[in-house]
């Protein structure tokens, strides 16, 4: 058996000050990591510090086997110059990057090979460090912090010549077009944000099947058919409360937060008529059984939590993601929660494609969904577009591929016998309803 570090999260019928307890891989409590998780409860949402959490148990274990600086294994607690060295080897020879040392930092490069998780890793490496400072821990400077960037009074210049910038709100001065200057030791050069495109249009029903099989509450059920349908963050949809439900005209609509906007309610998401009717029965008979306040929905005051868990509080993210790993494990495939959101919007843009009749619809209804989705940024979608055009190319090719090779073996198989080849009188769904003035435009085009 593979050597790891592990997580337990805390039985419900325990009392514990820790929502779960990490174990190396000889079994031993390891403090560090049970410590920093707790402290991140509460300073990022319960999503972030698990996926943290997840991505540092793999370094930790690398960490106390295989690191090397100056002919020991590191320890965590080691001084920075350790710490800096372990890091690059792991970003090297465990994350697929190139690294190339600077004056006073390190140029991380992504690679064909680097995992997706580079980013994440760092941000996490550099919040523990943080941690480990804040709780008395750790007895050095961050390692993952540049400190000479730190001593460093960068001024950015105004558009009036010889005067103070000013504020961004005065809307006197152009925008900052380039990103703030990052504290990071380690810096990734050619990073880029690229969605998940999940092309599995039966995606939810096997995740459906999986759940039914593993025996899950109706409470997961439901959430996990809001999180198809409605593109929404686990989180987002954790916090709503009976009020998010009544301050919506359309029955199958509910107020929700967005990222960034401060648990303001400044969005809406919607459900089918069949999830409401799972979502009424839910409320109506598991709900009761452990609510502190066991009345009816039209007594229930507007901040009460739509799901909760089993002592009667809010439904918390680890609780759901424990019950998650079950239900997925079923399925026999590997998902994390926010993968869903990828596919509502992956789905979401091909039925916007496959329903519209002329460009201007199109935009039309981009524009919708942009607005739906709340993005702070309208290119997100581009990028979804761009990865969605590869796989409208994939499916072509594919036919294409498949053409090919129905023509190939017709064409020896007549050369064979001898018989003059029929295949050009093939109709495939390639050449159907084709235009030859297409193809002559195509080939001016490319004089």
């Amino acid at each position: 058996m593979s050597k790891r570090f592990i997580h337990y999260f805390c039985p419900a019928d325990i009392e514990s000050k820790y929502a779960l307890m990490v174990f190396d891989d000889e079994n031993n409590h390891f403090v560090p990591l049970t410590e920093y998780y707790q402290y991140q409860l509460g300073r990022v949402s319960e999503s972030t510090a698990l996926s943290y959490l997840n991505i540092l148990e793999p370094y930790f274990c690398w960490l106390k086997n295989k690191s090397l600086f100056q002919g020991a294994r590191v320890d965590w607690t080691n001084a920075p110059l350790a710490i800096k060295s372990a890091i690059k080897q792991y970003l090297q020879k465990e994350l697929g990057c190139k690294v190339r040392d600077q004056d006073s930092h390190e140029k991380v490069f992504l690679t064909n090979k680097s995992k997706k998780t580079v980013n994440h890793f760092l941000s996490a490496i550099k919040a523990f460090y943080k941690a480990m400072i804040k709780l008395g821990l750790y007895d050095h400077p961050n390692p993952l912090v540049n400190l000479d960037l730190l001593g460093q009074n960068i001024e950015i210049s105004g558009d009036r010549k010889n005067r103070q910038r000013m504020p961004q709100l005065a809307g006197t001065e152009e925008p900052i077009s380039y990103r703030k200057v990052t504290d990071s030791y380690f810096k990734i050069i050619n990073d880029e944000w690229v969605p998940e495109i999940i092309s599995d249009w039966d995606l939810p029903y096997k995740i459906y099947n999986a759940g039914e099989k593993s025996n899950w509450q109706l409470r997961d059920e439901v959430i996990t058919r809001f999180m198809f349908e409605t593109g929404a963050r686990i989180s987002e949809i954790l916090d709503l409360t009976i009020g998010d439900y009544r301050n919506r005209l359309d029955k199958h609509e509910f107020s929700a937060y967005n990222k960034g906007s401060f648990k303001r309610r400044t969005k809406f998401i919607r459900i089918s008529p069949e999830t409401l009717k799972l979502l009424i029965r839910y409320i109506n008979v598991e709900r009761p059984k452990y609510a502190n306040n066991p009345i009816k929905f039209d007594k229930l005051p507007d901040d009460e939590f739509i799901f909760i868990s089993q002592r009667g509080g809010r439904y918390q993210y680890t609780a759901f993601y424990n019950n998650w790993t079950k239900i997925i494990g079923f399925a026999g495939i590997k998902l994390n929660p926010h993968k869903a959101r990828h596919w509502f919007v992956t789905s979401r843009l091909r039925g916007i494609y496959e329903s519209s009749s002329s460009k201007a619809e199109i935009e039309e209804k981009k524009k919708q969904l942009i607005g739906y989705m709340k993005w702070r940024d309208s290119e997100t979608i581009n990028v979804y577009e761009h990865m969605y055009d590869e796989e409208k190319y994939r499916d072509i090719h594919e036919q294409m591929i498949q053409t090919y090779s129905f023509r190939e073996k017709e064409y020896l198989k007549n050369k064979k016998m001898n018989k003059p080849t029929a295949v050009a009188n093939v109709v495939t769904k390639q050449n159907k309803n084709f235009e030859e003035d297409w193809l002559n435009d195509l080939y001016e085009g490319m004089d």
